[in-house]
């Protein structure tokens, strides 16, 4: 289904809202793959019906509304292109009422973001809307007012991201949302280009270097994923991101220390599924994150909306970067995700499409439903 849209001619942004599970993780974990390397870099269609020009990239305002997305656009940064898709998740054999993710890329003149969210709980699909349009308007505002600044101290990034969190996650507080039992996750990734500031500043009025910079920062279970080419050939995964999952030590000694419980589902008897976090009644689902926003029950015994923030620098061999759902990450590997966005690069207009629909085939021949899937996947169009 194609979605109704506006022009913006200020800025451009797609937005879409269409829940999520299971995977040991560990920070810039790095493997490769050993892949015959493709002769020719793609050639990208501009007059191709599914790429808006860049006077014609779409603002989509849309709610939770049970129905595929996928759309594709270059950004304003040189040789950058990015692609998107969401798939509503099956229960029962049949299509869910709510698609509980939400997505967005924006470019604006400094910057461009993309972000995921992934609802649980039975509001998840409103909390996902409300984290994802509140947290925007204040990375922006965050970024308007320290638009100086931001010249000279490149750490004050991760400040005003954290900032933009914690207001974000405040807000919702003080919303109307039901969110006692339900919240969502946020994997936000800016991409800009940033002064390479030496120790000693001298003239002010000095003209810096530039180099390109990815921040990003997570709450939760959904993922971010640069890979890169290897020097012989193959393709270097390197996770930008840490699953917030009760299988991370520090993650645990917090709730623990906080007076949760950390078990898994009972289910005749057995132990299945992935970590959660109980109450001490252990009623209910449990949560199967330790951190979110939203999921105010919680909070008490260390679930938090605090995000953990990584930068990198955007090197000559990084090929591309996807941020997605743990709907993509549930039964794949990085390593089997990024062989899946390669087999695409010479059509990357239908590469997010095809990676969801390759995890969509992972659940149903591992479970009895199937998640709510959305990924971005950004290329750097780098020579292979």
């Amino acid at each position: 289904m194609q979605p109704n849209s506006i022009s913006s001619p200020k800025f451009k942004v797609s937005r879409f809202n269409p829940h999520r599970e299971h995977l040991k993780t560990q920070i810039a974990h790095t493997s490769l793959l050993t892949l015959k390397p493709r002769a020719s870099l793609p050639k990208i269609q501009k007059n191709s019906s599914q790429i808006s020009q860049r006077s014609e990239i779409p603002l989509l305002k849309m709610q939770s509304m049970g129905s595929p997305l996928s759309q594709s656009y270059l950004l304003e940064m040189e040789k950058v292109y990015c692609v998107w898709h969401s798939e509503t998740g099956i229960v029962g054999g049949e299509q869910k009422k709510h698609n509980q993710d939400a997505l967005i890329v924006q470019n604006v003149n400094d910057y461009q973001l993309f972000m995921v969210c992934d609802g649980h709980g039975n509001s998840g699909h409103l909390v996902s809307n409300y984290v994802l349009n509140t947290l925007i308007q204040q990375i922006e505002q965050g970024m308007q007012r320290n638009q100086y600044m931001l010249q000279y101290n490149t750490q004050l990034h991760k400040t005003v991201i954290k900032g933009a969190f914690a207001k974000t996650s405040s807000l919702l507080e003080q919303s109307s949302l039901p969110i006692i039992r339900s919240g969502c996750t946020c994997n936000l990734v800016l991409l800009l280009q940033q002064n390479i500031v030496p120790a000693d500043l001298g003239d002010f009025q000095q003209e810096f270097q530039k180099e390109s910079v990815i921040y990003c920062a997570n709450v939760g279970d959904s993922r971010a994923m640069m890979v890169s080419k290897g020097v012989r050939g193959g393709l270097i995964t390197n996770q930008l991101s840490m699953d917030h999952r009760l299988d991370v030590v520090e993650e645990r000694n917090r709730i623990k220390q906080k007076g949760g419980t950390i078990a898994q589902l009972q289910h005749n008897g057995q132990s299945v599924g992935p970590y959660r976090v109980w109450l001490d009644e252990m009623q209910g689902s449990g949560l199967a994150m330790s951190r979110s926003f939203g999921d105010t029950q919680m909070q008490s015994v260390g679930v938090t909306s605090e995000p953990t923030i990584y930068e990198s620098k955007v090197r000559s061999q990084d090929l591309f970067m996807v941020i997605a759902s743990d709907g993509v990450w549930e039964y794949m590997t990085n390593q089997q995700v990024a062989k899946l966005i390669y087999e695409k690069y010479e059509q990357q207009d239908q590469a997010a499409q095809y990676l969801v629909s390759q995890a969509q085939q992972q659940w149903k021949e591992n479970d009895v439903v199937v998640d709510d899937i959305s990924c971005i996947v950004v290329f750097f169009n780098q020579s292979l």
